[in-house]
């Protein structure tokens, strides 16, 4: 008991330090995955360009996916950390419109988290997530769509094209994925 209070402690002020320095830096809610500055080659993805595409374990199978198994229907992909406030209420909201449109879209969730495998799986399975998350503590998928923030998110439609690309999350914006998701099964 006294190894899991500490191992609870230990995660928990990790988690309130991490949130401390992200909100001192971005205090818009977003936390930084990648390099700060701009690199010249940077990725600028825009509406209507082919989604990158990519292969990364599923943490519950272990089962490499990628774009490609999700395409012929909307697709939402993400990117979270299990310590970032605002990627849990995005993945909470995601969750809530996966349950209302069910298998009319996918939603994806790419986990860039450092803690690795066993925090995901905890977080997901804490927070009843039951779409697709995959592994990514290297940060591969976020720089191939341009981003280094969490959370971030793109629209891809049934054909894989960007339909939207959003940085960030508040609960306002949960409208504007539903809008464009309800546009792109007209």
């Amino acid at each position: 008991m006294r190894k899991f209070v500490f191992c609870f402690l230990s995660v928990l002020m990790i988690f309130v330090f991490t949130c401390s320095l992200s909100y001192a830096a971005n205090p818009s809610g977003l936390v930084t995955i990648g390099e700060d500055e701009l690199e010249e080659d940077e990725v600028e993805l825009k509406i209507g360009d082919k989604a990158p595409d990519f292969s990364l374990p599923n943490l519950n199978t272990d089962k490499m996916e990628g774009l490609k198994d999700y395409l012929g229907k909307p697709t939402i992909l993400f990117f979270i950390q299990s310590a970032c406030y605002s990627c849990l209420q995005e993945a909470k909201a995601f969750q809530e419109m996966k349950d209302r449109y069910k298998e009319k879209i996918n939603i994806v969730a790419v986990g860039v988290d450092l803690l690795g495998k066993p925090m995901l799986v905890t977080w997901a399975s804490h927070n009843n997530i039951t779409y697709p998350v995959l592994l990514d503590p290297i940060f591969s998928v976020p720089e191939k769509y341009g981003f280094s923030y969490t959370p971030s998110s793109v629209i891809i439609d049934k054909d894989g094209k960007i339909a939207f690309i959003h940085a960030g999350f508040r609960p306002d914006d949960v409208k504007y994925f539903e809008d464009k998701i309800k546009e792109l099964l007209k």
